[in-house]
């Protein structure tokens, strides 16, 4: 039997079978619903976690959500209950036993506000801290290096280096003339996560700079105390900020996350800007009140921030071995060799050796 081998080469393409037509519009179409339906699981999931609690500082700084930062706040302050406590009495005992100077012996910041200012230009702990200021700000610029800046700001000076304890930052920030206002402000007695003494680069805008309105992320509750170096008017970049029931609109908003912020965001009339001179203190809650500053303007400003917090705050561990570092408490560097009990609670580390 003889096998024939079929050439099909020659056959009439006519009578091969055709491969079906794809409908690339239906399979385009059921991508779209495919892609669609995960997104939509995405965002599902991702509202769902920003409803989440979490005790993930790291996260709650940069991308917590209003409700988030506020559980995790209120879980703090339950497990650093007992040295809450001791704060609360630490700082009543303080306000019975120090001399209170008359400048601040009865300045009190409002909860409303959130903020307060006053002339403390002739005091002489302000005289010194400020001729240190400057004293550390010209020798940066004979020195021809370049400052370390971020947007709209320069760093000249920090806590520790060039600031020491036996300077005159120092003995202001850990001084009865700050801290009586502080301690009723917070009903405890604060730490100290910080200071330094910053320069404005107000020749431009930076839209993502501290010059639009924004909150602090430390915690839900923090005061800073800022000195003007310089004598500044509006044209010098001042200080703004709004009070903290105006700012409530998104301080109270459970999916609100920290932003920067046009100043259509909030009530028209309400920002308050702070001039003045040399000296001037500005005492501001600013995780609860927006605010900006070093807006552009065609004199310089120089600014000391002091920053006090109270132990809830999210750059320090909720408990002892929580695996997250301790961040930003930039007091580390402070050797002050003379602690008593209320400087070793405000830089709230151990004892140097």
């Amino acid at each position: 039997m003889s096998i024939v081998n079929q050439d099909v080469r020659g056959e009439d393409p006519a009578q091969a079978t055709k491969a079906p037509e794809r409908d690339y519009e239906a399979e385009l179409a059921a991508l779209r619903t495919d892609r669609n339906r995960w997104r939509a699981e995405a965002e599902k999931l991702s509202e769902q976690f920003q409803n989440t609690p979490t005790i993930d500082r790291s996260y709650l700084l940069t991308k917590g959500t209003m409700r988030q930062r506020q559980t995790y706040h209120a879980l703090a302050k339950e497990v650093k209950a007992a040295d809450i406590q001791r704060r609360r009495e630490l700082g009543q005992k303080y306000l019975a036993e120090q001399k209170l100077e008359s400048e601040t012996s009865k300045l009190v910041v409002l909860q409303k506000d959130g903020f307060a200012s006053v002339d403390l230009s002739h005091h002489p702990l302000v005289q010194d801290a400020i001729k240190e200021c400057r004293d550390t700000y010209q020798e940066a610029i004979d020195s021809g290096k370049e400052l370390l800046s971020k947007d709209s700001l320069e760093f000249v000076g920090d806590a520790g280096w060039p600031f020491i304890a036996s300077g005159g930052v120092y003995k202001l920030a850990t001084s009865p003339l700050l801290l009586a206002p502080v301690i009723r402000y917070f009903g405890m007695f604060p730490i100290m996560t910080g200071f330094g003494l910053l320069s404005a680069r107000n020749e431009e805008f930076y839209p993502h700079s501290s010059q639009r309105l924004h909150f602090d992320p430390e915690d839900r509750t923090q005061l800073k105390v800022f000195f003007y170096i310089t004598d500044v008017d509006e044209t010098s970049g001042p200080f703004m900020a709004v009070p903290a029931e105006d700012s409530a609109v998104l301080y109270n908003d459970p999916d609100f996350k920290l932003a920067r912020q046009d100043d259509t965001a909030v009530r028209e009339g309400s920002i308050r800007t702070f001039t003045g001179p040399a000296g001037t203190a500005i005492y501001c809650d600013t995780c609860r009140c927006l605010h900006a500053g070093a807006r552009p303007g065609g004199k310089k400003r120089l600014m000391l921030s002091i920053e006090y917090n109270i132990p809830t705050h999210l750059n320090s561990k909720l408990w002892e071995g929580d695996p997250t570092p301790e961040r930003r408490c930039r007091t580390l560097k402070v050797r002050d060799y003379n602690l008593n009990e209320y400087t070793e609670a405000l830089l709230a580390h151990p004892k140097p050796a």
